[in-house]
């Protein structure tokens, strides 16, 4: 990625970015895709974000989910400015009130941009708070929306039906809508979205940072053995990611004789049931459980292993994956949501039913019995932010065209 600040007379549009999926002082790998596009579009235009942060009360800010509390106002990130307002959210209750909440906490400053910054677009991030309450503040100022839809955002809170209805109203407001994967789009066409509204622009990846690297250098800077065959896991520690069928198949796995060791990444509300879950297994001896890394240091981790496992019940379209292949190592995922347009079945890894321990069991074991990656499917997922930034911006500048044609 460029971390320079874009030319500012170059710069064609200004536009105003809304999203909670953004990394702050504290939470610094939170929404890494967001930013990477974001900063592939600050280089095209002169972009301002606002990364909205859940208020916490006095009393539960000692509480180490509840840690973003600390993170500043606003901040600097990569050369764009980023504003973090407070806005109030009751975890679990009362979803439906999230949007009405948000918009309440973000009016004023977007009422500010407007001011200073004379955004010509806004592009939100997730439909639901965020492009909802997006919709509600560009509609009156006659702004055009691009809202991005990531995948949790359709395809698990629609099942509340004022939730469901609120976020088609976002996306049959908005100037543009925009899936990250085939998967999302069939989706949205479900709950009654014309077809014809949605474009897909799939993620990209930083193609410099992530390629084949030497397995045995990475294991020894990581300070991992030489053997054995090493899975790998980078994920939320959720339910919703497969954690404990993930746990499941790798006991049945080592039941089996197989010497395979497995090493988990990522925090998350399971994380001490995870590690409860590893010690009645018994599997302490095999299993490494770490906290979140920096994105920088993914790519070591990627060439450490010798496959990336991503068992999720459901997903948008999961970048990690696109990372792993691009640095040479074979995945195996569940055949949901967007990650069949990634794995290519038998070539680049396997798919498996999503929630189920012992056909998970069954390709890790097939794995390390010595799966063949083929390379130029591997490769072939690679697209750079750079590629992404093209396609959004010429829908930013369609958009924004149509909007003037009418004015």
């Amino acid at each position: 990625m460029h971390d320079k600040e874009p030319d500012k007379a170059a710069a064609r549009y200004r536009g105003l970015v809304i999203t909670n999926l953004f990394p702050n002082a504290v939470e610094k790998t939170r929404g890494m895709f967001v930013l990477q596009e974001t900063c592939a579009l600050h280089e095209r235009y002169e972009l301002r974000v606002i990364a909205p942060l859940p208020w916490v009360p006095p009393f539960l800010r000692g509480i180490p989910k509840f840690a973003h509390h600390a993170a500043p106002p606003r901040e600097d990130v990569r050369g764009i400015k980023v504003e973090h307002p407070r806005h109030l959210v009751i975890p679990r209750i009362l979803r439906r009130t999230y949007g009405a909440f948000l918009l309440r906490g973000i009016r004023r400053l977007f009422d500010q941009l407007c001011k200073r910054h004379a955004p010509q677009f806004v592009l939100a991030h997730y439909t639901y708070p965020d492009g909802w309450a997006a919709l509600q503040l560009t509609r009156p100022r006659g702004l055009p929306l691009l809202v991005k839809v990531r995948g949790s955002d359709v395809n698990i809170f629609t099942a509340e039906p004022r939730r469901r209805a609120l976020t088609m109203e976002a996306l049959q407001g908005a100037d543009r809508v925009v899936a990250v994967s085939h998967a999302l789009k069939d989706k949205m066409i479900e709950l009654g979205l014309a077809a014809e509204r949605i474009s897909v622009v799939q993620n990209g990846i930083d193609t410099e940072r992530f390629r084949p690297l030497d397995r045995a250098a990475c294991r020894a800077e990581l300070d991992l053995p030489t053997q054995p065959f090493t899975f790998l896991f980078i994920g939320n520690m959720r339910e919703i990611k497969g954690v404990f069928p993930l746990l499941d198949a790798f006991r049945a796995l080592r039941d089996a004789g197989n010497p395979a060791r497995l090493v988990m990444i990522g925090a998350g509300e399971l994380s001490e049931a995870v590690a409860a879950r590893i010690a009645e297994l018994g599997l302490g001896d095999c299993i490494t459980q770490l906290p979140p890394v920096a994105h920088a240091e993914i790519p070591r981790w990627l060439g450490a292993c010798d496959c990336l496992l991503l068992p999720s019940l459901m997903e948008g379209y999961p970048n990690v994956l696109v990372e792993a292949l691009a640095c040479a190592r074979p995945v195996i995922a569940s055949r949901v949501g967007g990650i069949p347009e990634i794995v290519v079945e038998g070539r680049t890894g396997l798919l498996v039913p999503p929630g189920e321990a012992q056909p998970l069991c069954a390709a890790m074991q097939r794995m390390t019995e010595g799966f063949q990656l083929d390379a130029s499917e591997a490769t072939a997922a690679r697209r750079s932010w750079n590629d992404v930034a093209d396609e959004m911006s010429a829908l930013i500048e369609e958009m924004i065209a149509e909007r003037d044609a009418k004015t």
